[in-house]
């Protein structure tokens, strides 16, 4: 069932991706925190990378936006940052929707933006690691969470930085385990 739903976010949002104004192809970095001491002690994190799109749904200069990323971080909290070599990954899915703004146009081919969206997250994979926290208890299906960003558009090349605020707890019926994601990334508009 899990696998039927992640083809139809996929194939929902290239659909709506493909038919607009315009999309947004990225990668880049993913680095994971939860509000949880046990999940990620003070000083780690969950470093990993994260592949997605963004559809542009108008022209003007406040426009609505759909989108979907994959994320691969680590399960296990790291001091150390290695966002390409995950080891005992986790793999979350993101249907994203809301608003996006152009803050600013720097001649015909800069714009300086922004955006706000809700994410609806589907946690679909997680080792079974005994040594991790909160081993045997089932992690929740998913989550969702708020994202701010901004970014700037230079000719058809893209720069973002987004922060997303976890609302729900990931781990099932364990207080304070949100997850906080701050991805950083590059790509390409057209």
């Amino acid at each position: 069932m899990k696998n039927i739903i992640q083809v139809a976010l996929l194939l929902l949002v290239s659909t709506v991706a493909s038919t607009q104004s315009g999309l947004n192809i990225y990668a880049g970095i993913s680095n994971a925190t939860s509000r949880d001491a046990l999940i990620t002690p003070e000083g780690t994190s969950l470093p990993g990378y994260v592949i997605g799109a963004d559809a542009r749904l108008n022209a003007d200069d406040m426009y609505f936006m759909i989108g979907g990323q994959y994320h691969q971080i680590d399960f296990l909290a790291q001091e150390e940052k290695s966002f390409f070599s995950v080891d005992e990954k986790m793999v979350w899915l993101k249907l994203r929707v809301g608003l996006g703004y152009n803050l600013a146009h720097i001649g015909e081919k800069i714009t300086i933006r922004a955006k706000t969206l809700g994410s609806l997250n589907l946690i679909s994979s997680t080792p079974d690691l005994e040594s991790a926290p909160y081993s045997g208890t089932p992690y929740n299906s998913g989550t969702a969470g708020g994202v701010l960003g901004l970014g700037v558009d230079v000719y058809g090349l893209t720069f973002e930085v987004e922060y997303e605020r976890g609302f729900f707890n990931a781990v099932n019926k364990v207080d304070s385990t949100q997850y906080d994601f701050l991805v950083v990334t590059l790509g390409y508009f057209f």
